[in-house]
């Protein structure tokens, strides 16, 4: 696999861990019955898919 190839490979693999967590953290915020903690995890799940996004942008 060339560099470019590697690289296109490790992007893409780093926007779908990031889809994952996303999906992660949606799933326990509707499980908890905190609302703190349900804020909290919105939001790391709206960072995540904001990475996911920001990540996809960098494949050609």
């Amino acid at each position: 696999m060339t560099c470019a190839g590697q690289q296109t490979a490790a992007i893409a693999s780093l926007a779908r861990w990031h889809l994952e967590e996303a999906g992660r953290a949606e799933l326990e915020a509707g499980n908890t019955g905190l609302p703190s903690r349900r804020l909290r995890l919105l939001s790391a799940a709206r960072y995540h898919r904001d990475c996911a996004e920001l990540a996809r942008e960098e494949l050609p």
